[in-house]
């Protein structure tokens, strides 16, 4: 490939897996230089998009989901911060975004790591005053968390939402937290945020006695938040969380000791209209829809036990077979890419 241009050469490698890049980057210094340059990483992830599934239990490990029916599918054990630490019991993930995950290994310790590259960021502590809501009282005692990408801003940021009232908002970019408006919702339960469309989303308490629940959906770019209708069946907060399944917002049942057959699915952002029911055969007291496999069933974890495949059509599910699995997992899908948590690298 001596021959070859340099925008050849960046358009054949930006074609390639992470870990076929990586090789080649010790190649030569030239295509190290070439293979870390912002435009670069940026196009190799456009083009490449390739998914993988994260599981989080007392270690963390990548699935790629979509091998081969005839290979051996095992999860891999990743190498992740605090990851020899004797006092592991559950490695807990935040999100995903352009194969950016944020993890929290030991409580009130948060990285921002790339389980492709294996590289990771450790998000400094928070700065937050010892009454954060002084007029009003505590109103949550644990906080809440959400990370995700701001394009307009080419930006990454971390959200807390601290003792249900107080906002924060670390940004990779600027590498600093900032204090924005106070969290203007009731009854926010979920500590884990859904990001899509450049928004972090939780499920509150309804605005007014006896209506629906809202969704509280921060925007990263204006730090500001506006409100998403649920479902008007939709009453009880405590009992649905957040979720996501095909670039569209879902509503699942949780905190219940109910057995239930069905999730929401908004196929059209912020239209009332567009939730959908989605029927399947085997109830379920908790459930993470992860995304569509192979454009014909519904990959999910059920009950924290069992990965399953739905039919879209009639609902049937089926065991999606893996060897390894953890006793007890959450579930995540990420893409593989080059982008560094330690932002003035990207």
């Amino acid at each position: 490939m001596a021959n070859l241009s340099e925008d050849i050469v960046a358009d054949i490698l930006s074609r390639l897996p992470v870990k076929s890049v990586g090789r080649f980057r010790c190649v030569s210094k030239s295509w190290l230089h070439l293979t870390t340059q912002p435009h670069f990483i940026q196009t190799h992830l456009n083009r490449t998009q390739t998914q993988k599934l994260i599981l989080s239990s007392q270690s963390l490990f990548s699935l790629d989901h979509l091998a081969p029916i005839d290979d051996d599918m095992l999860p891999l054990e990743l190498d992740f911060p605090f990851k020899t630490h004797l006092k592991t019991e559950w490695v807990l993930v935040f999100g995903s975004c352009n194969g950016l995950v944020c993890i929290m290994p030991q409580p009130e310790a948060f990285f921002i790591f790339n389980p492709s590259t294996r590289e990771s960021m450790r998000v400094p502590d928070c700065p937050m005053p010892s009454h954060p809501c002084p007029q009003q009282g505590v109103r949550f005692h644990r906080h809440a968390h959400g990370f995700g990408h701001a394009p307009s801003m080419s930006d990454y940021k971390f959200v807390k939402v601290a003792y249900g009232c107080m906002v924060l908002v670390f940004s990779l970019k600027n590498n600093s937290w900032k204090r924005v408006q106070d969290f203007p919702y009731k009854h926010l339960l979920d500590a884990y945020g859904t990001f899509l469309n450049g928004a972090v989303h939780w499920l509150c308490g309804p605005l007014g006695v006896g209506g629906p629940c809202v969704i509280a959906a921060f925007d990263l770019a204006e730090e500001k938040f506006s409100d998403l209708a649920t479902p008007d069946s939709v009453t009880n907060y405590r009992r649905f969380t957040t979720g996501i399944l095909g670039g569209c917002l879902c509503l699942l049942h949780y905190h219940d000791d109910h057995k239930h057959h069905s999730f929401w699915v908004m196929k059209e952002y912020n239209v009332k209209e567009s939730w959908t029911k989605i029927m399947i055969t085997n109830s379920y007291f908790s459930l993470q829809p992860l995304c569509y496999w192979k454009n014909t069933n519904i990959l999910l974890v059920r009950n924290q036990k069992h990965l399953l495949l739905c039919n879209r059509k009639d609902g049937t599910c089926k065991k999606f077979l893996v060897n390894g699995l953890p006793s007890h997992f959450n579930a995540d899908v990420y893409v593989e890419s080059l982008i560094s948590p330690n932002f003035q690298q990207n």
